[in-house]
């Protein structure tokens, strides 16, 4: 068995904190938002209400988790960090998918978040900035979609980390599958993964009349720029 060394603070103070499975037999260990989100990215004005974003790059948020993975005589282990089932819940994706926390890094454990755009999320607004017309499009993201202080945010994994060596050759071995890429595992079962569309929606969809199409965003963004 491996120790996992946590750094005391006001956050963890005592054993009774510490991160915790929810369950016997639950592999991760939840860990809390320490802190209000910090939404990073390009702000367009403000108003009585809050900022209006032109885009976001990223929603952080502090942990206050500063970790050490203690070494033994027979492996070394590292931390990864997995999306909550309750991600779903929210317009939010974990920016690096699973984060790695390296076995000598020392810092504090800070998760950064991709905001998934709505629909509803989108303003037209009035604006004076040059070459932009006498409005424009921005966004302002929905802050009852994304976590907040004292949110659960992530799971932590311990993983053992693997002795290997990468060594050079002129040939690699033969295998069956050979340089096949994406999908090549199944192009020999096409007609096996076909979809089939059931005949009284393909006659719903004939009978659909077909309206103007709407303008797509970026043309908007054009017309403006003219």
């Amino acid at each position: 068995m491996t120790k996992i060394q946590i750094l005391k603070n006001e956050t963890y103070s005592s054993e009774e904190k510490l991160p915790k499975p929810a369950t016997s037999r639950s592999t991760g260990r939840d860990i809390i938002a320490t802190s209000e989100p910090e939404i990073v990215g390009t702000k367009q004005n403000k108003d009585g209400s809050g900022y209006y974003y032109k885009s976001i790059d990223y929603i952080q948020y502090r942990t206050n988790l500063f970790t050490s993975v203690q070494m033994n005589n027979i492996s070394d282990y590292d931390i990864l960090g997995f999306p909550r089932s309750s991600i779903s819940k929210y317009n939010l994706m974990l920016a690096n998918s699973i984060c790695l926390i390296d076995a000598d890094y020392r810092g504090e454990i800070l998760l950064r978040f991709k905001y998934i755009w709505q629909p509803d999320d989108f303003l037209y607004v009035p604006t004076t900035e040059p070459n932009t017309g006498s409005s424009l499009i921005v966004g302002r993201p929905n802050l009852n979609k994304i976590y907040k202080k004292g949110d659960t945010i992530c799971q932590l994994k311990v993983t053992q980390i693997e002795n290997v060596i990468f060594e050079l050759v002129n040939v690699l071995d033969s295998t069956e599958r050979g340089k096949g890429g994406f999908g090549s595992t199944t192009e020999n079962n096409t007609e096996k993964n076909k979809v089939s569309i059931p005949e009284h929606l393909i006659k719903m969809y004939e009978k659909t009349n077909v309206s103007t199409p709407r303008k797509r965003y970026s043309d908007l963004i054009k017309e403006r720029e003219n």
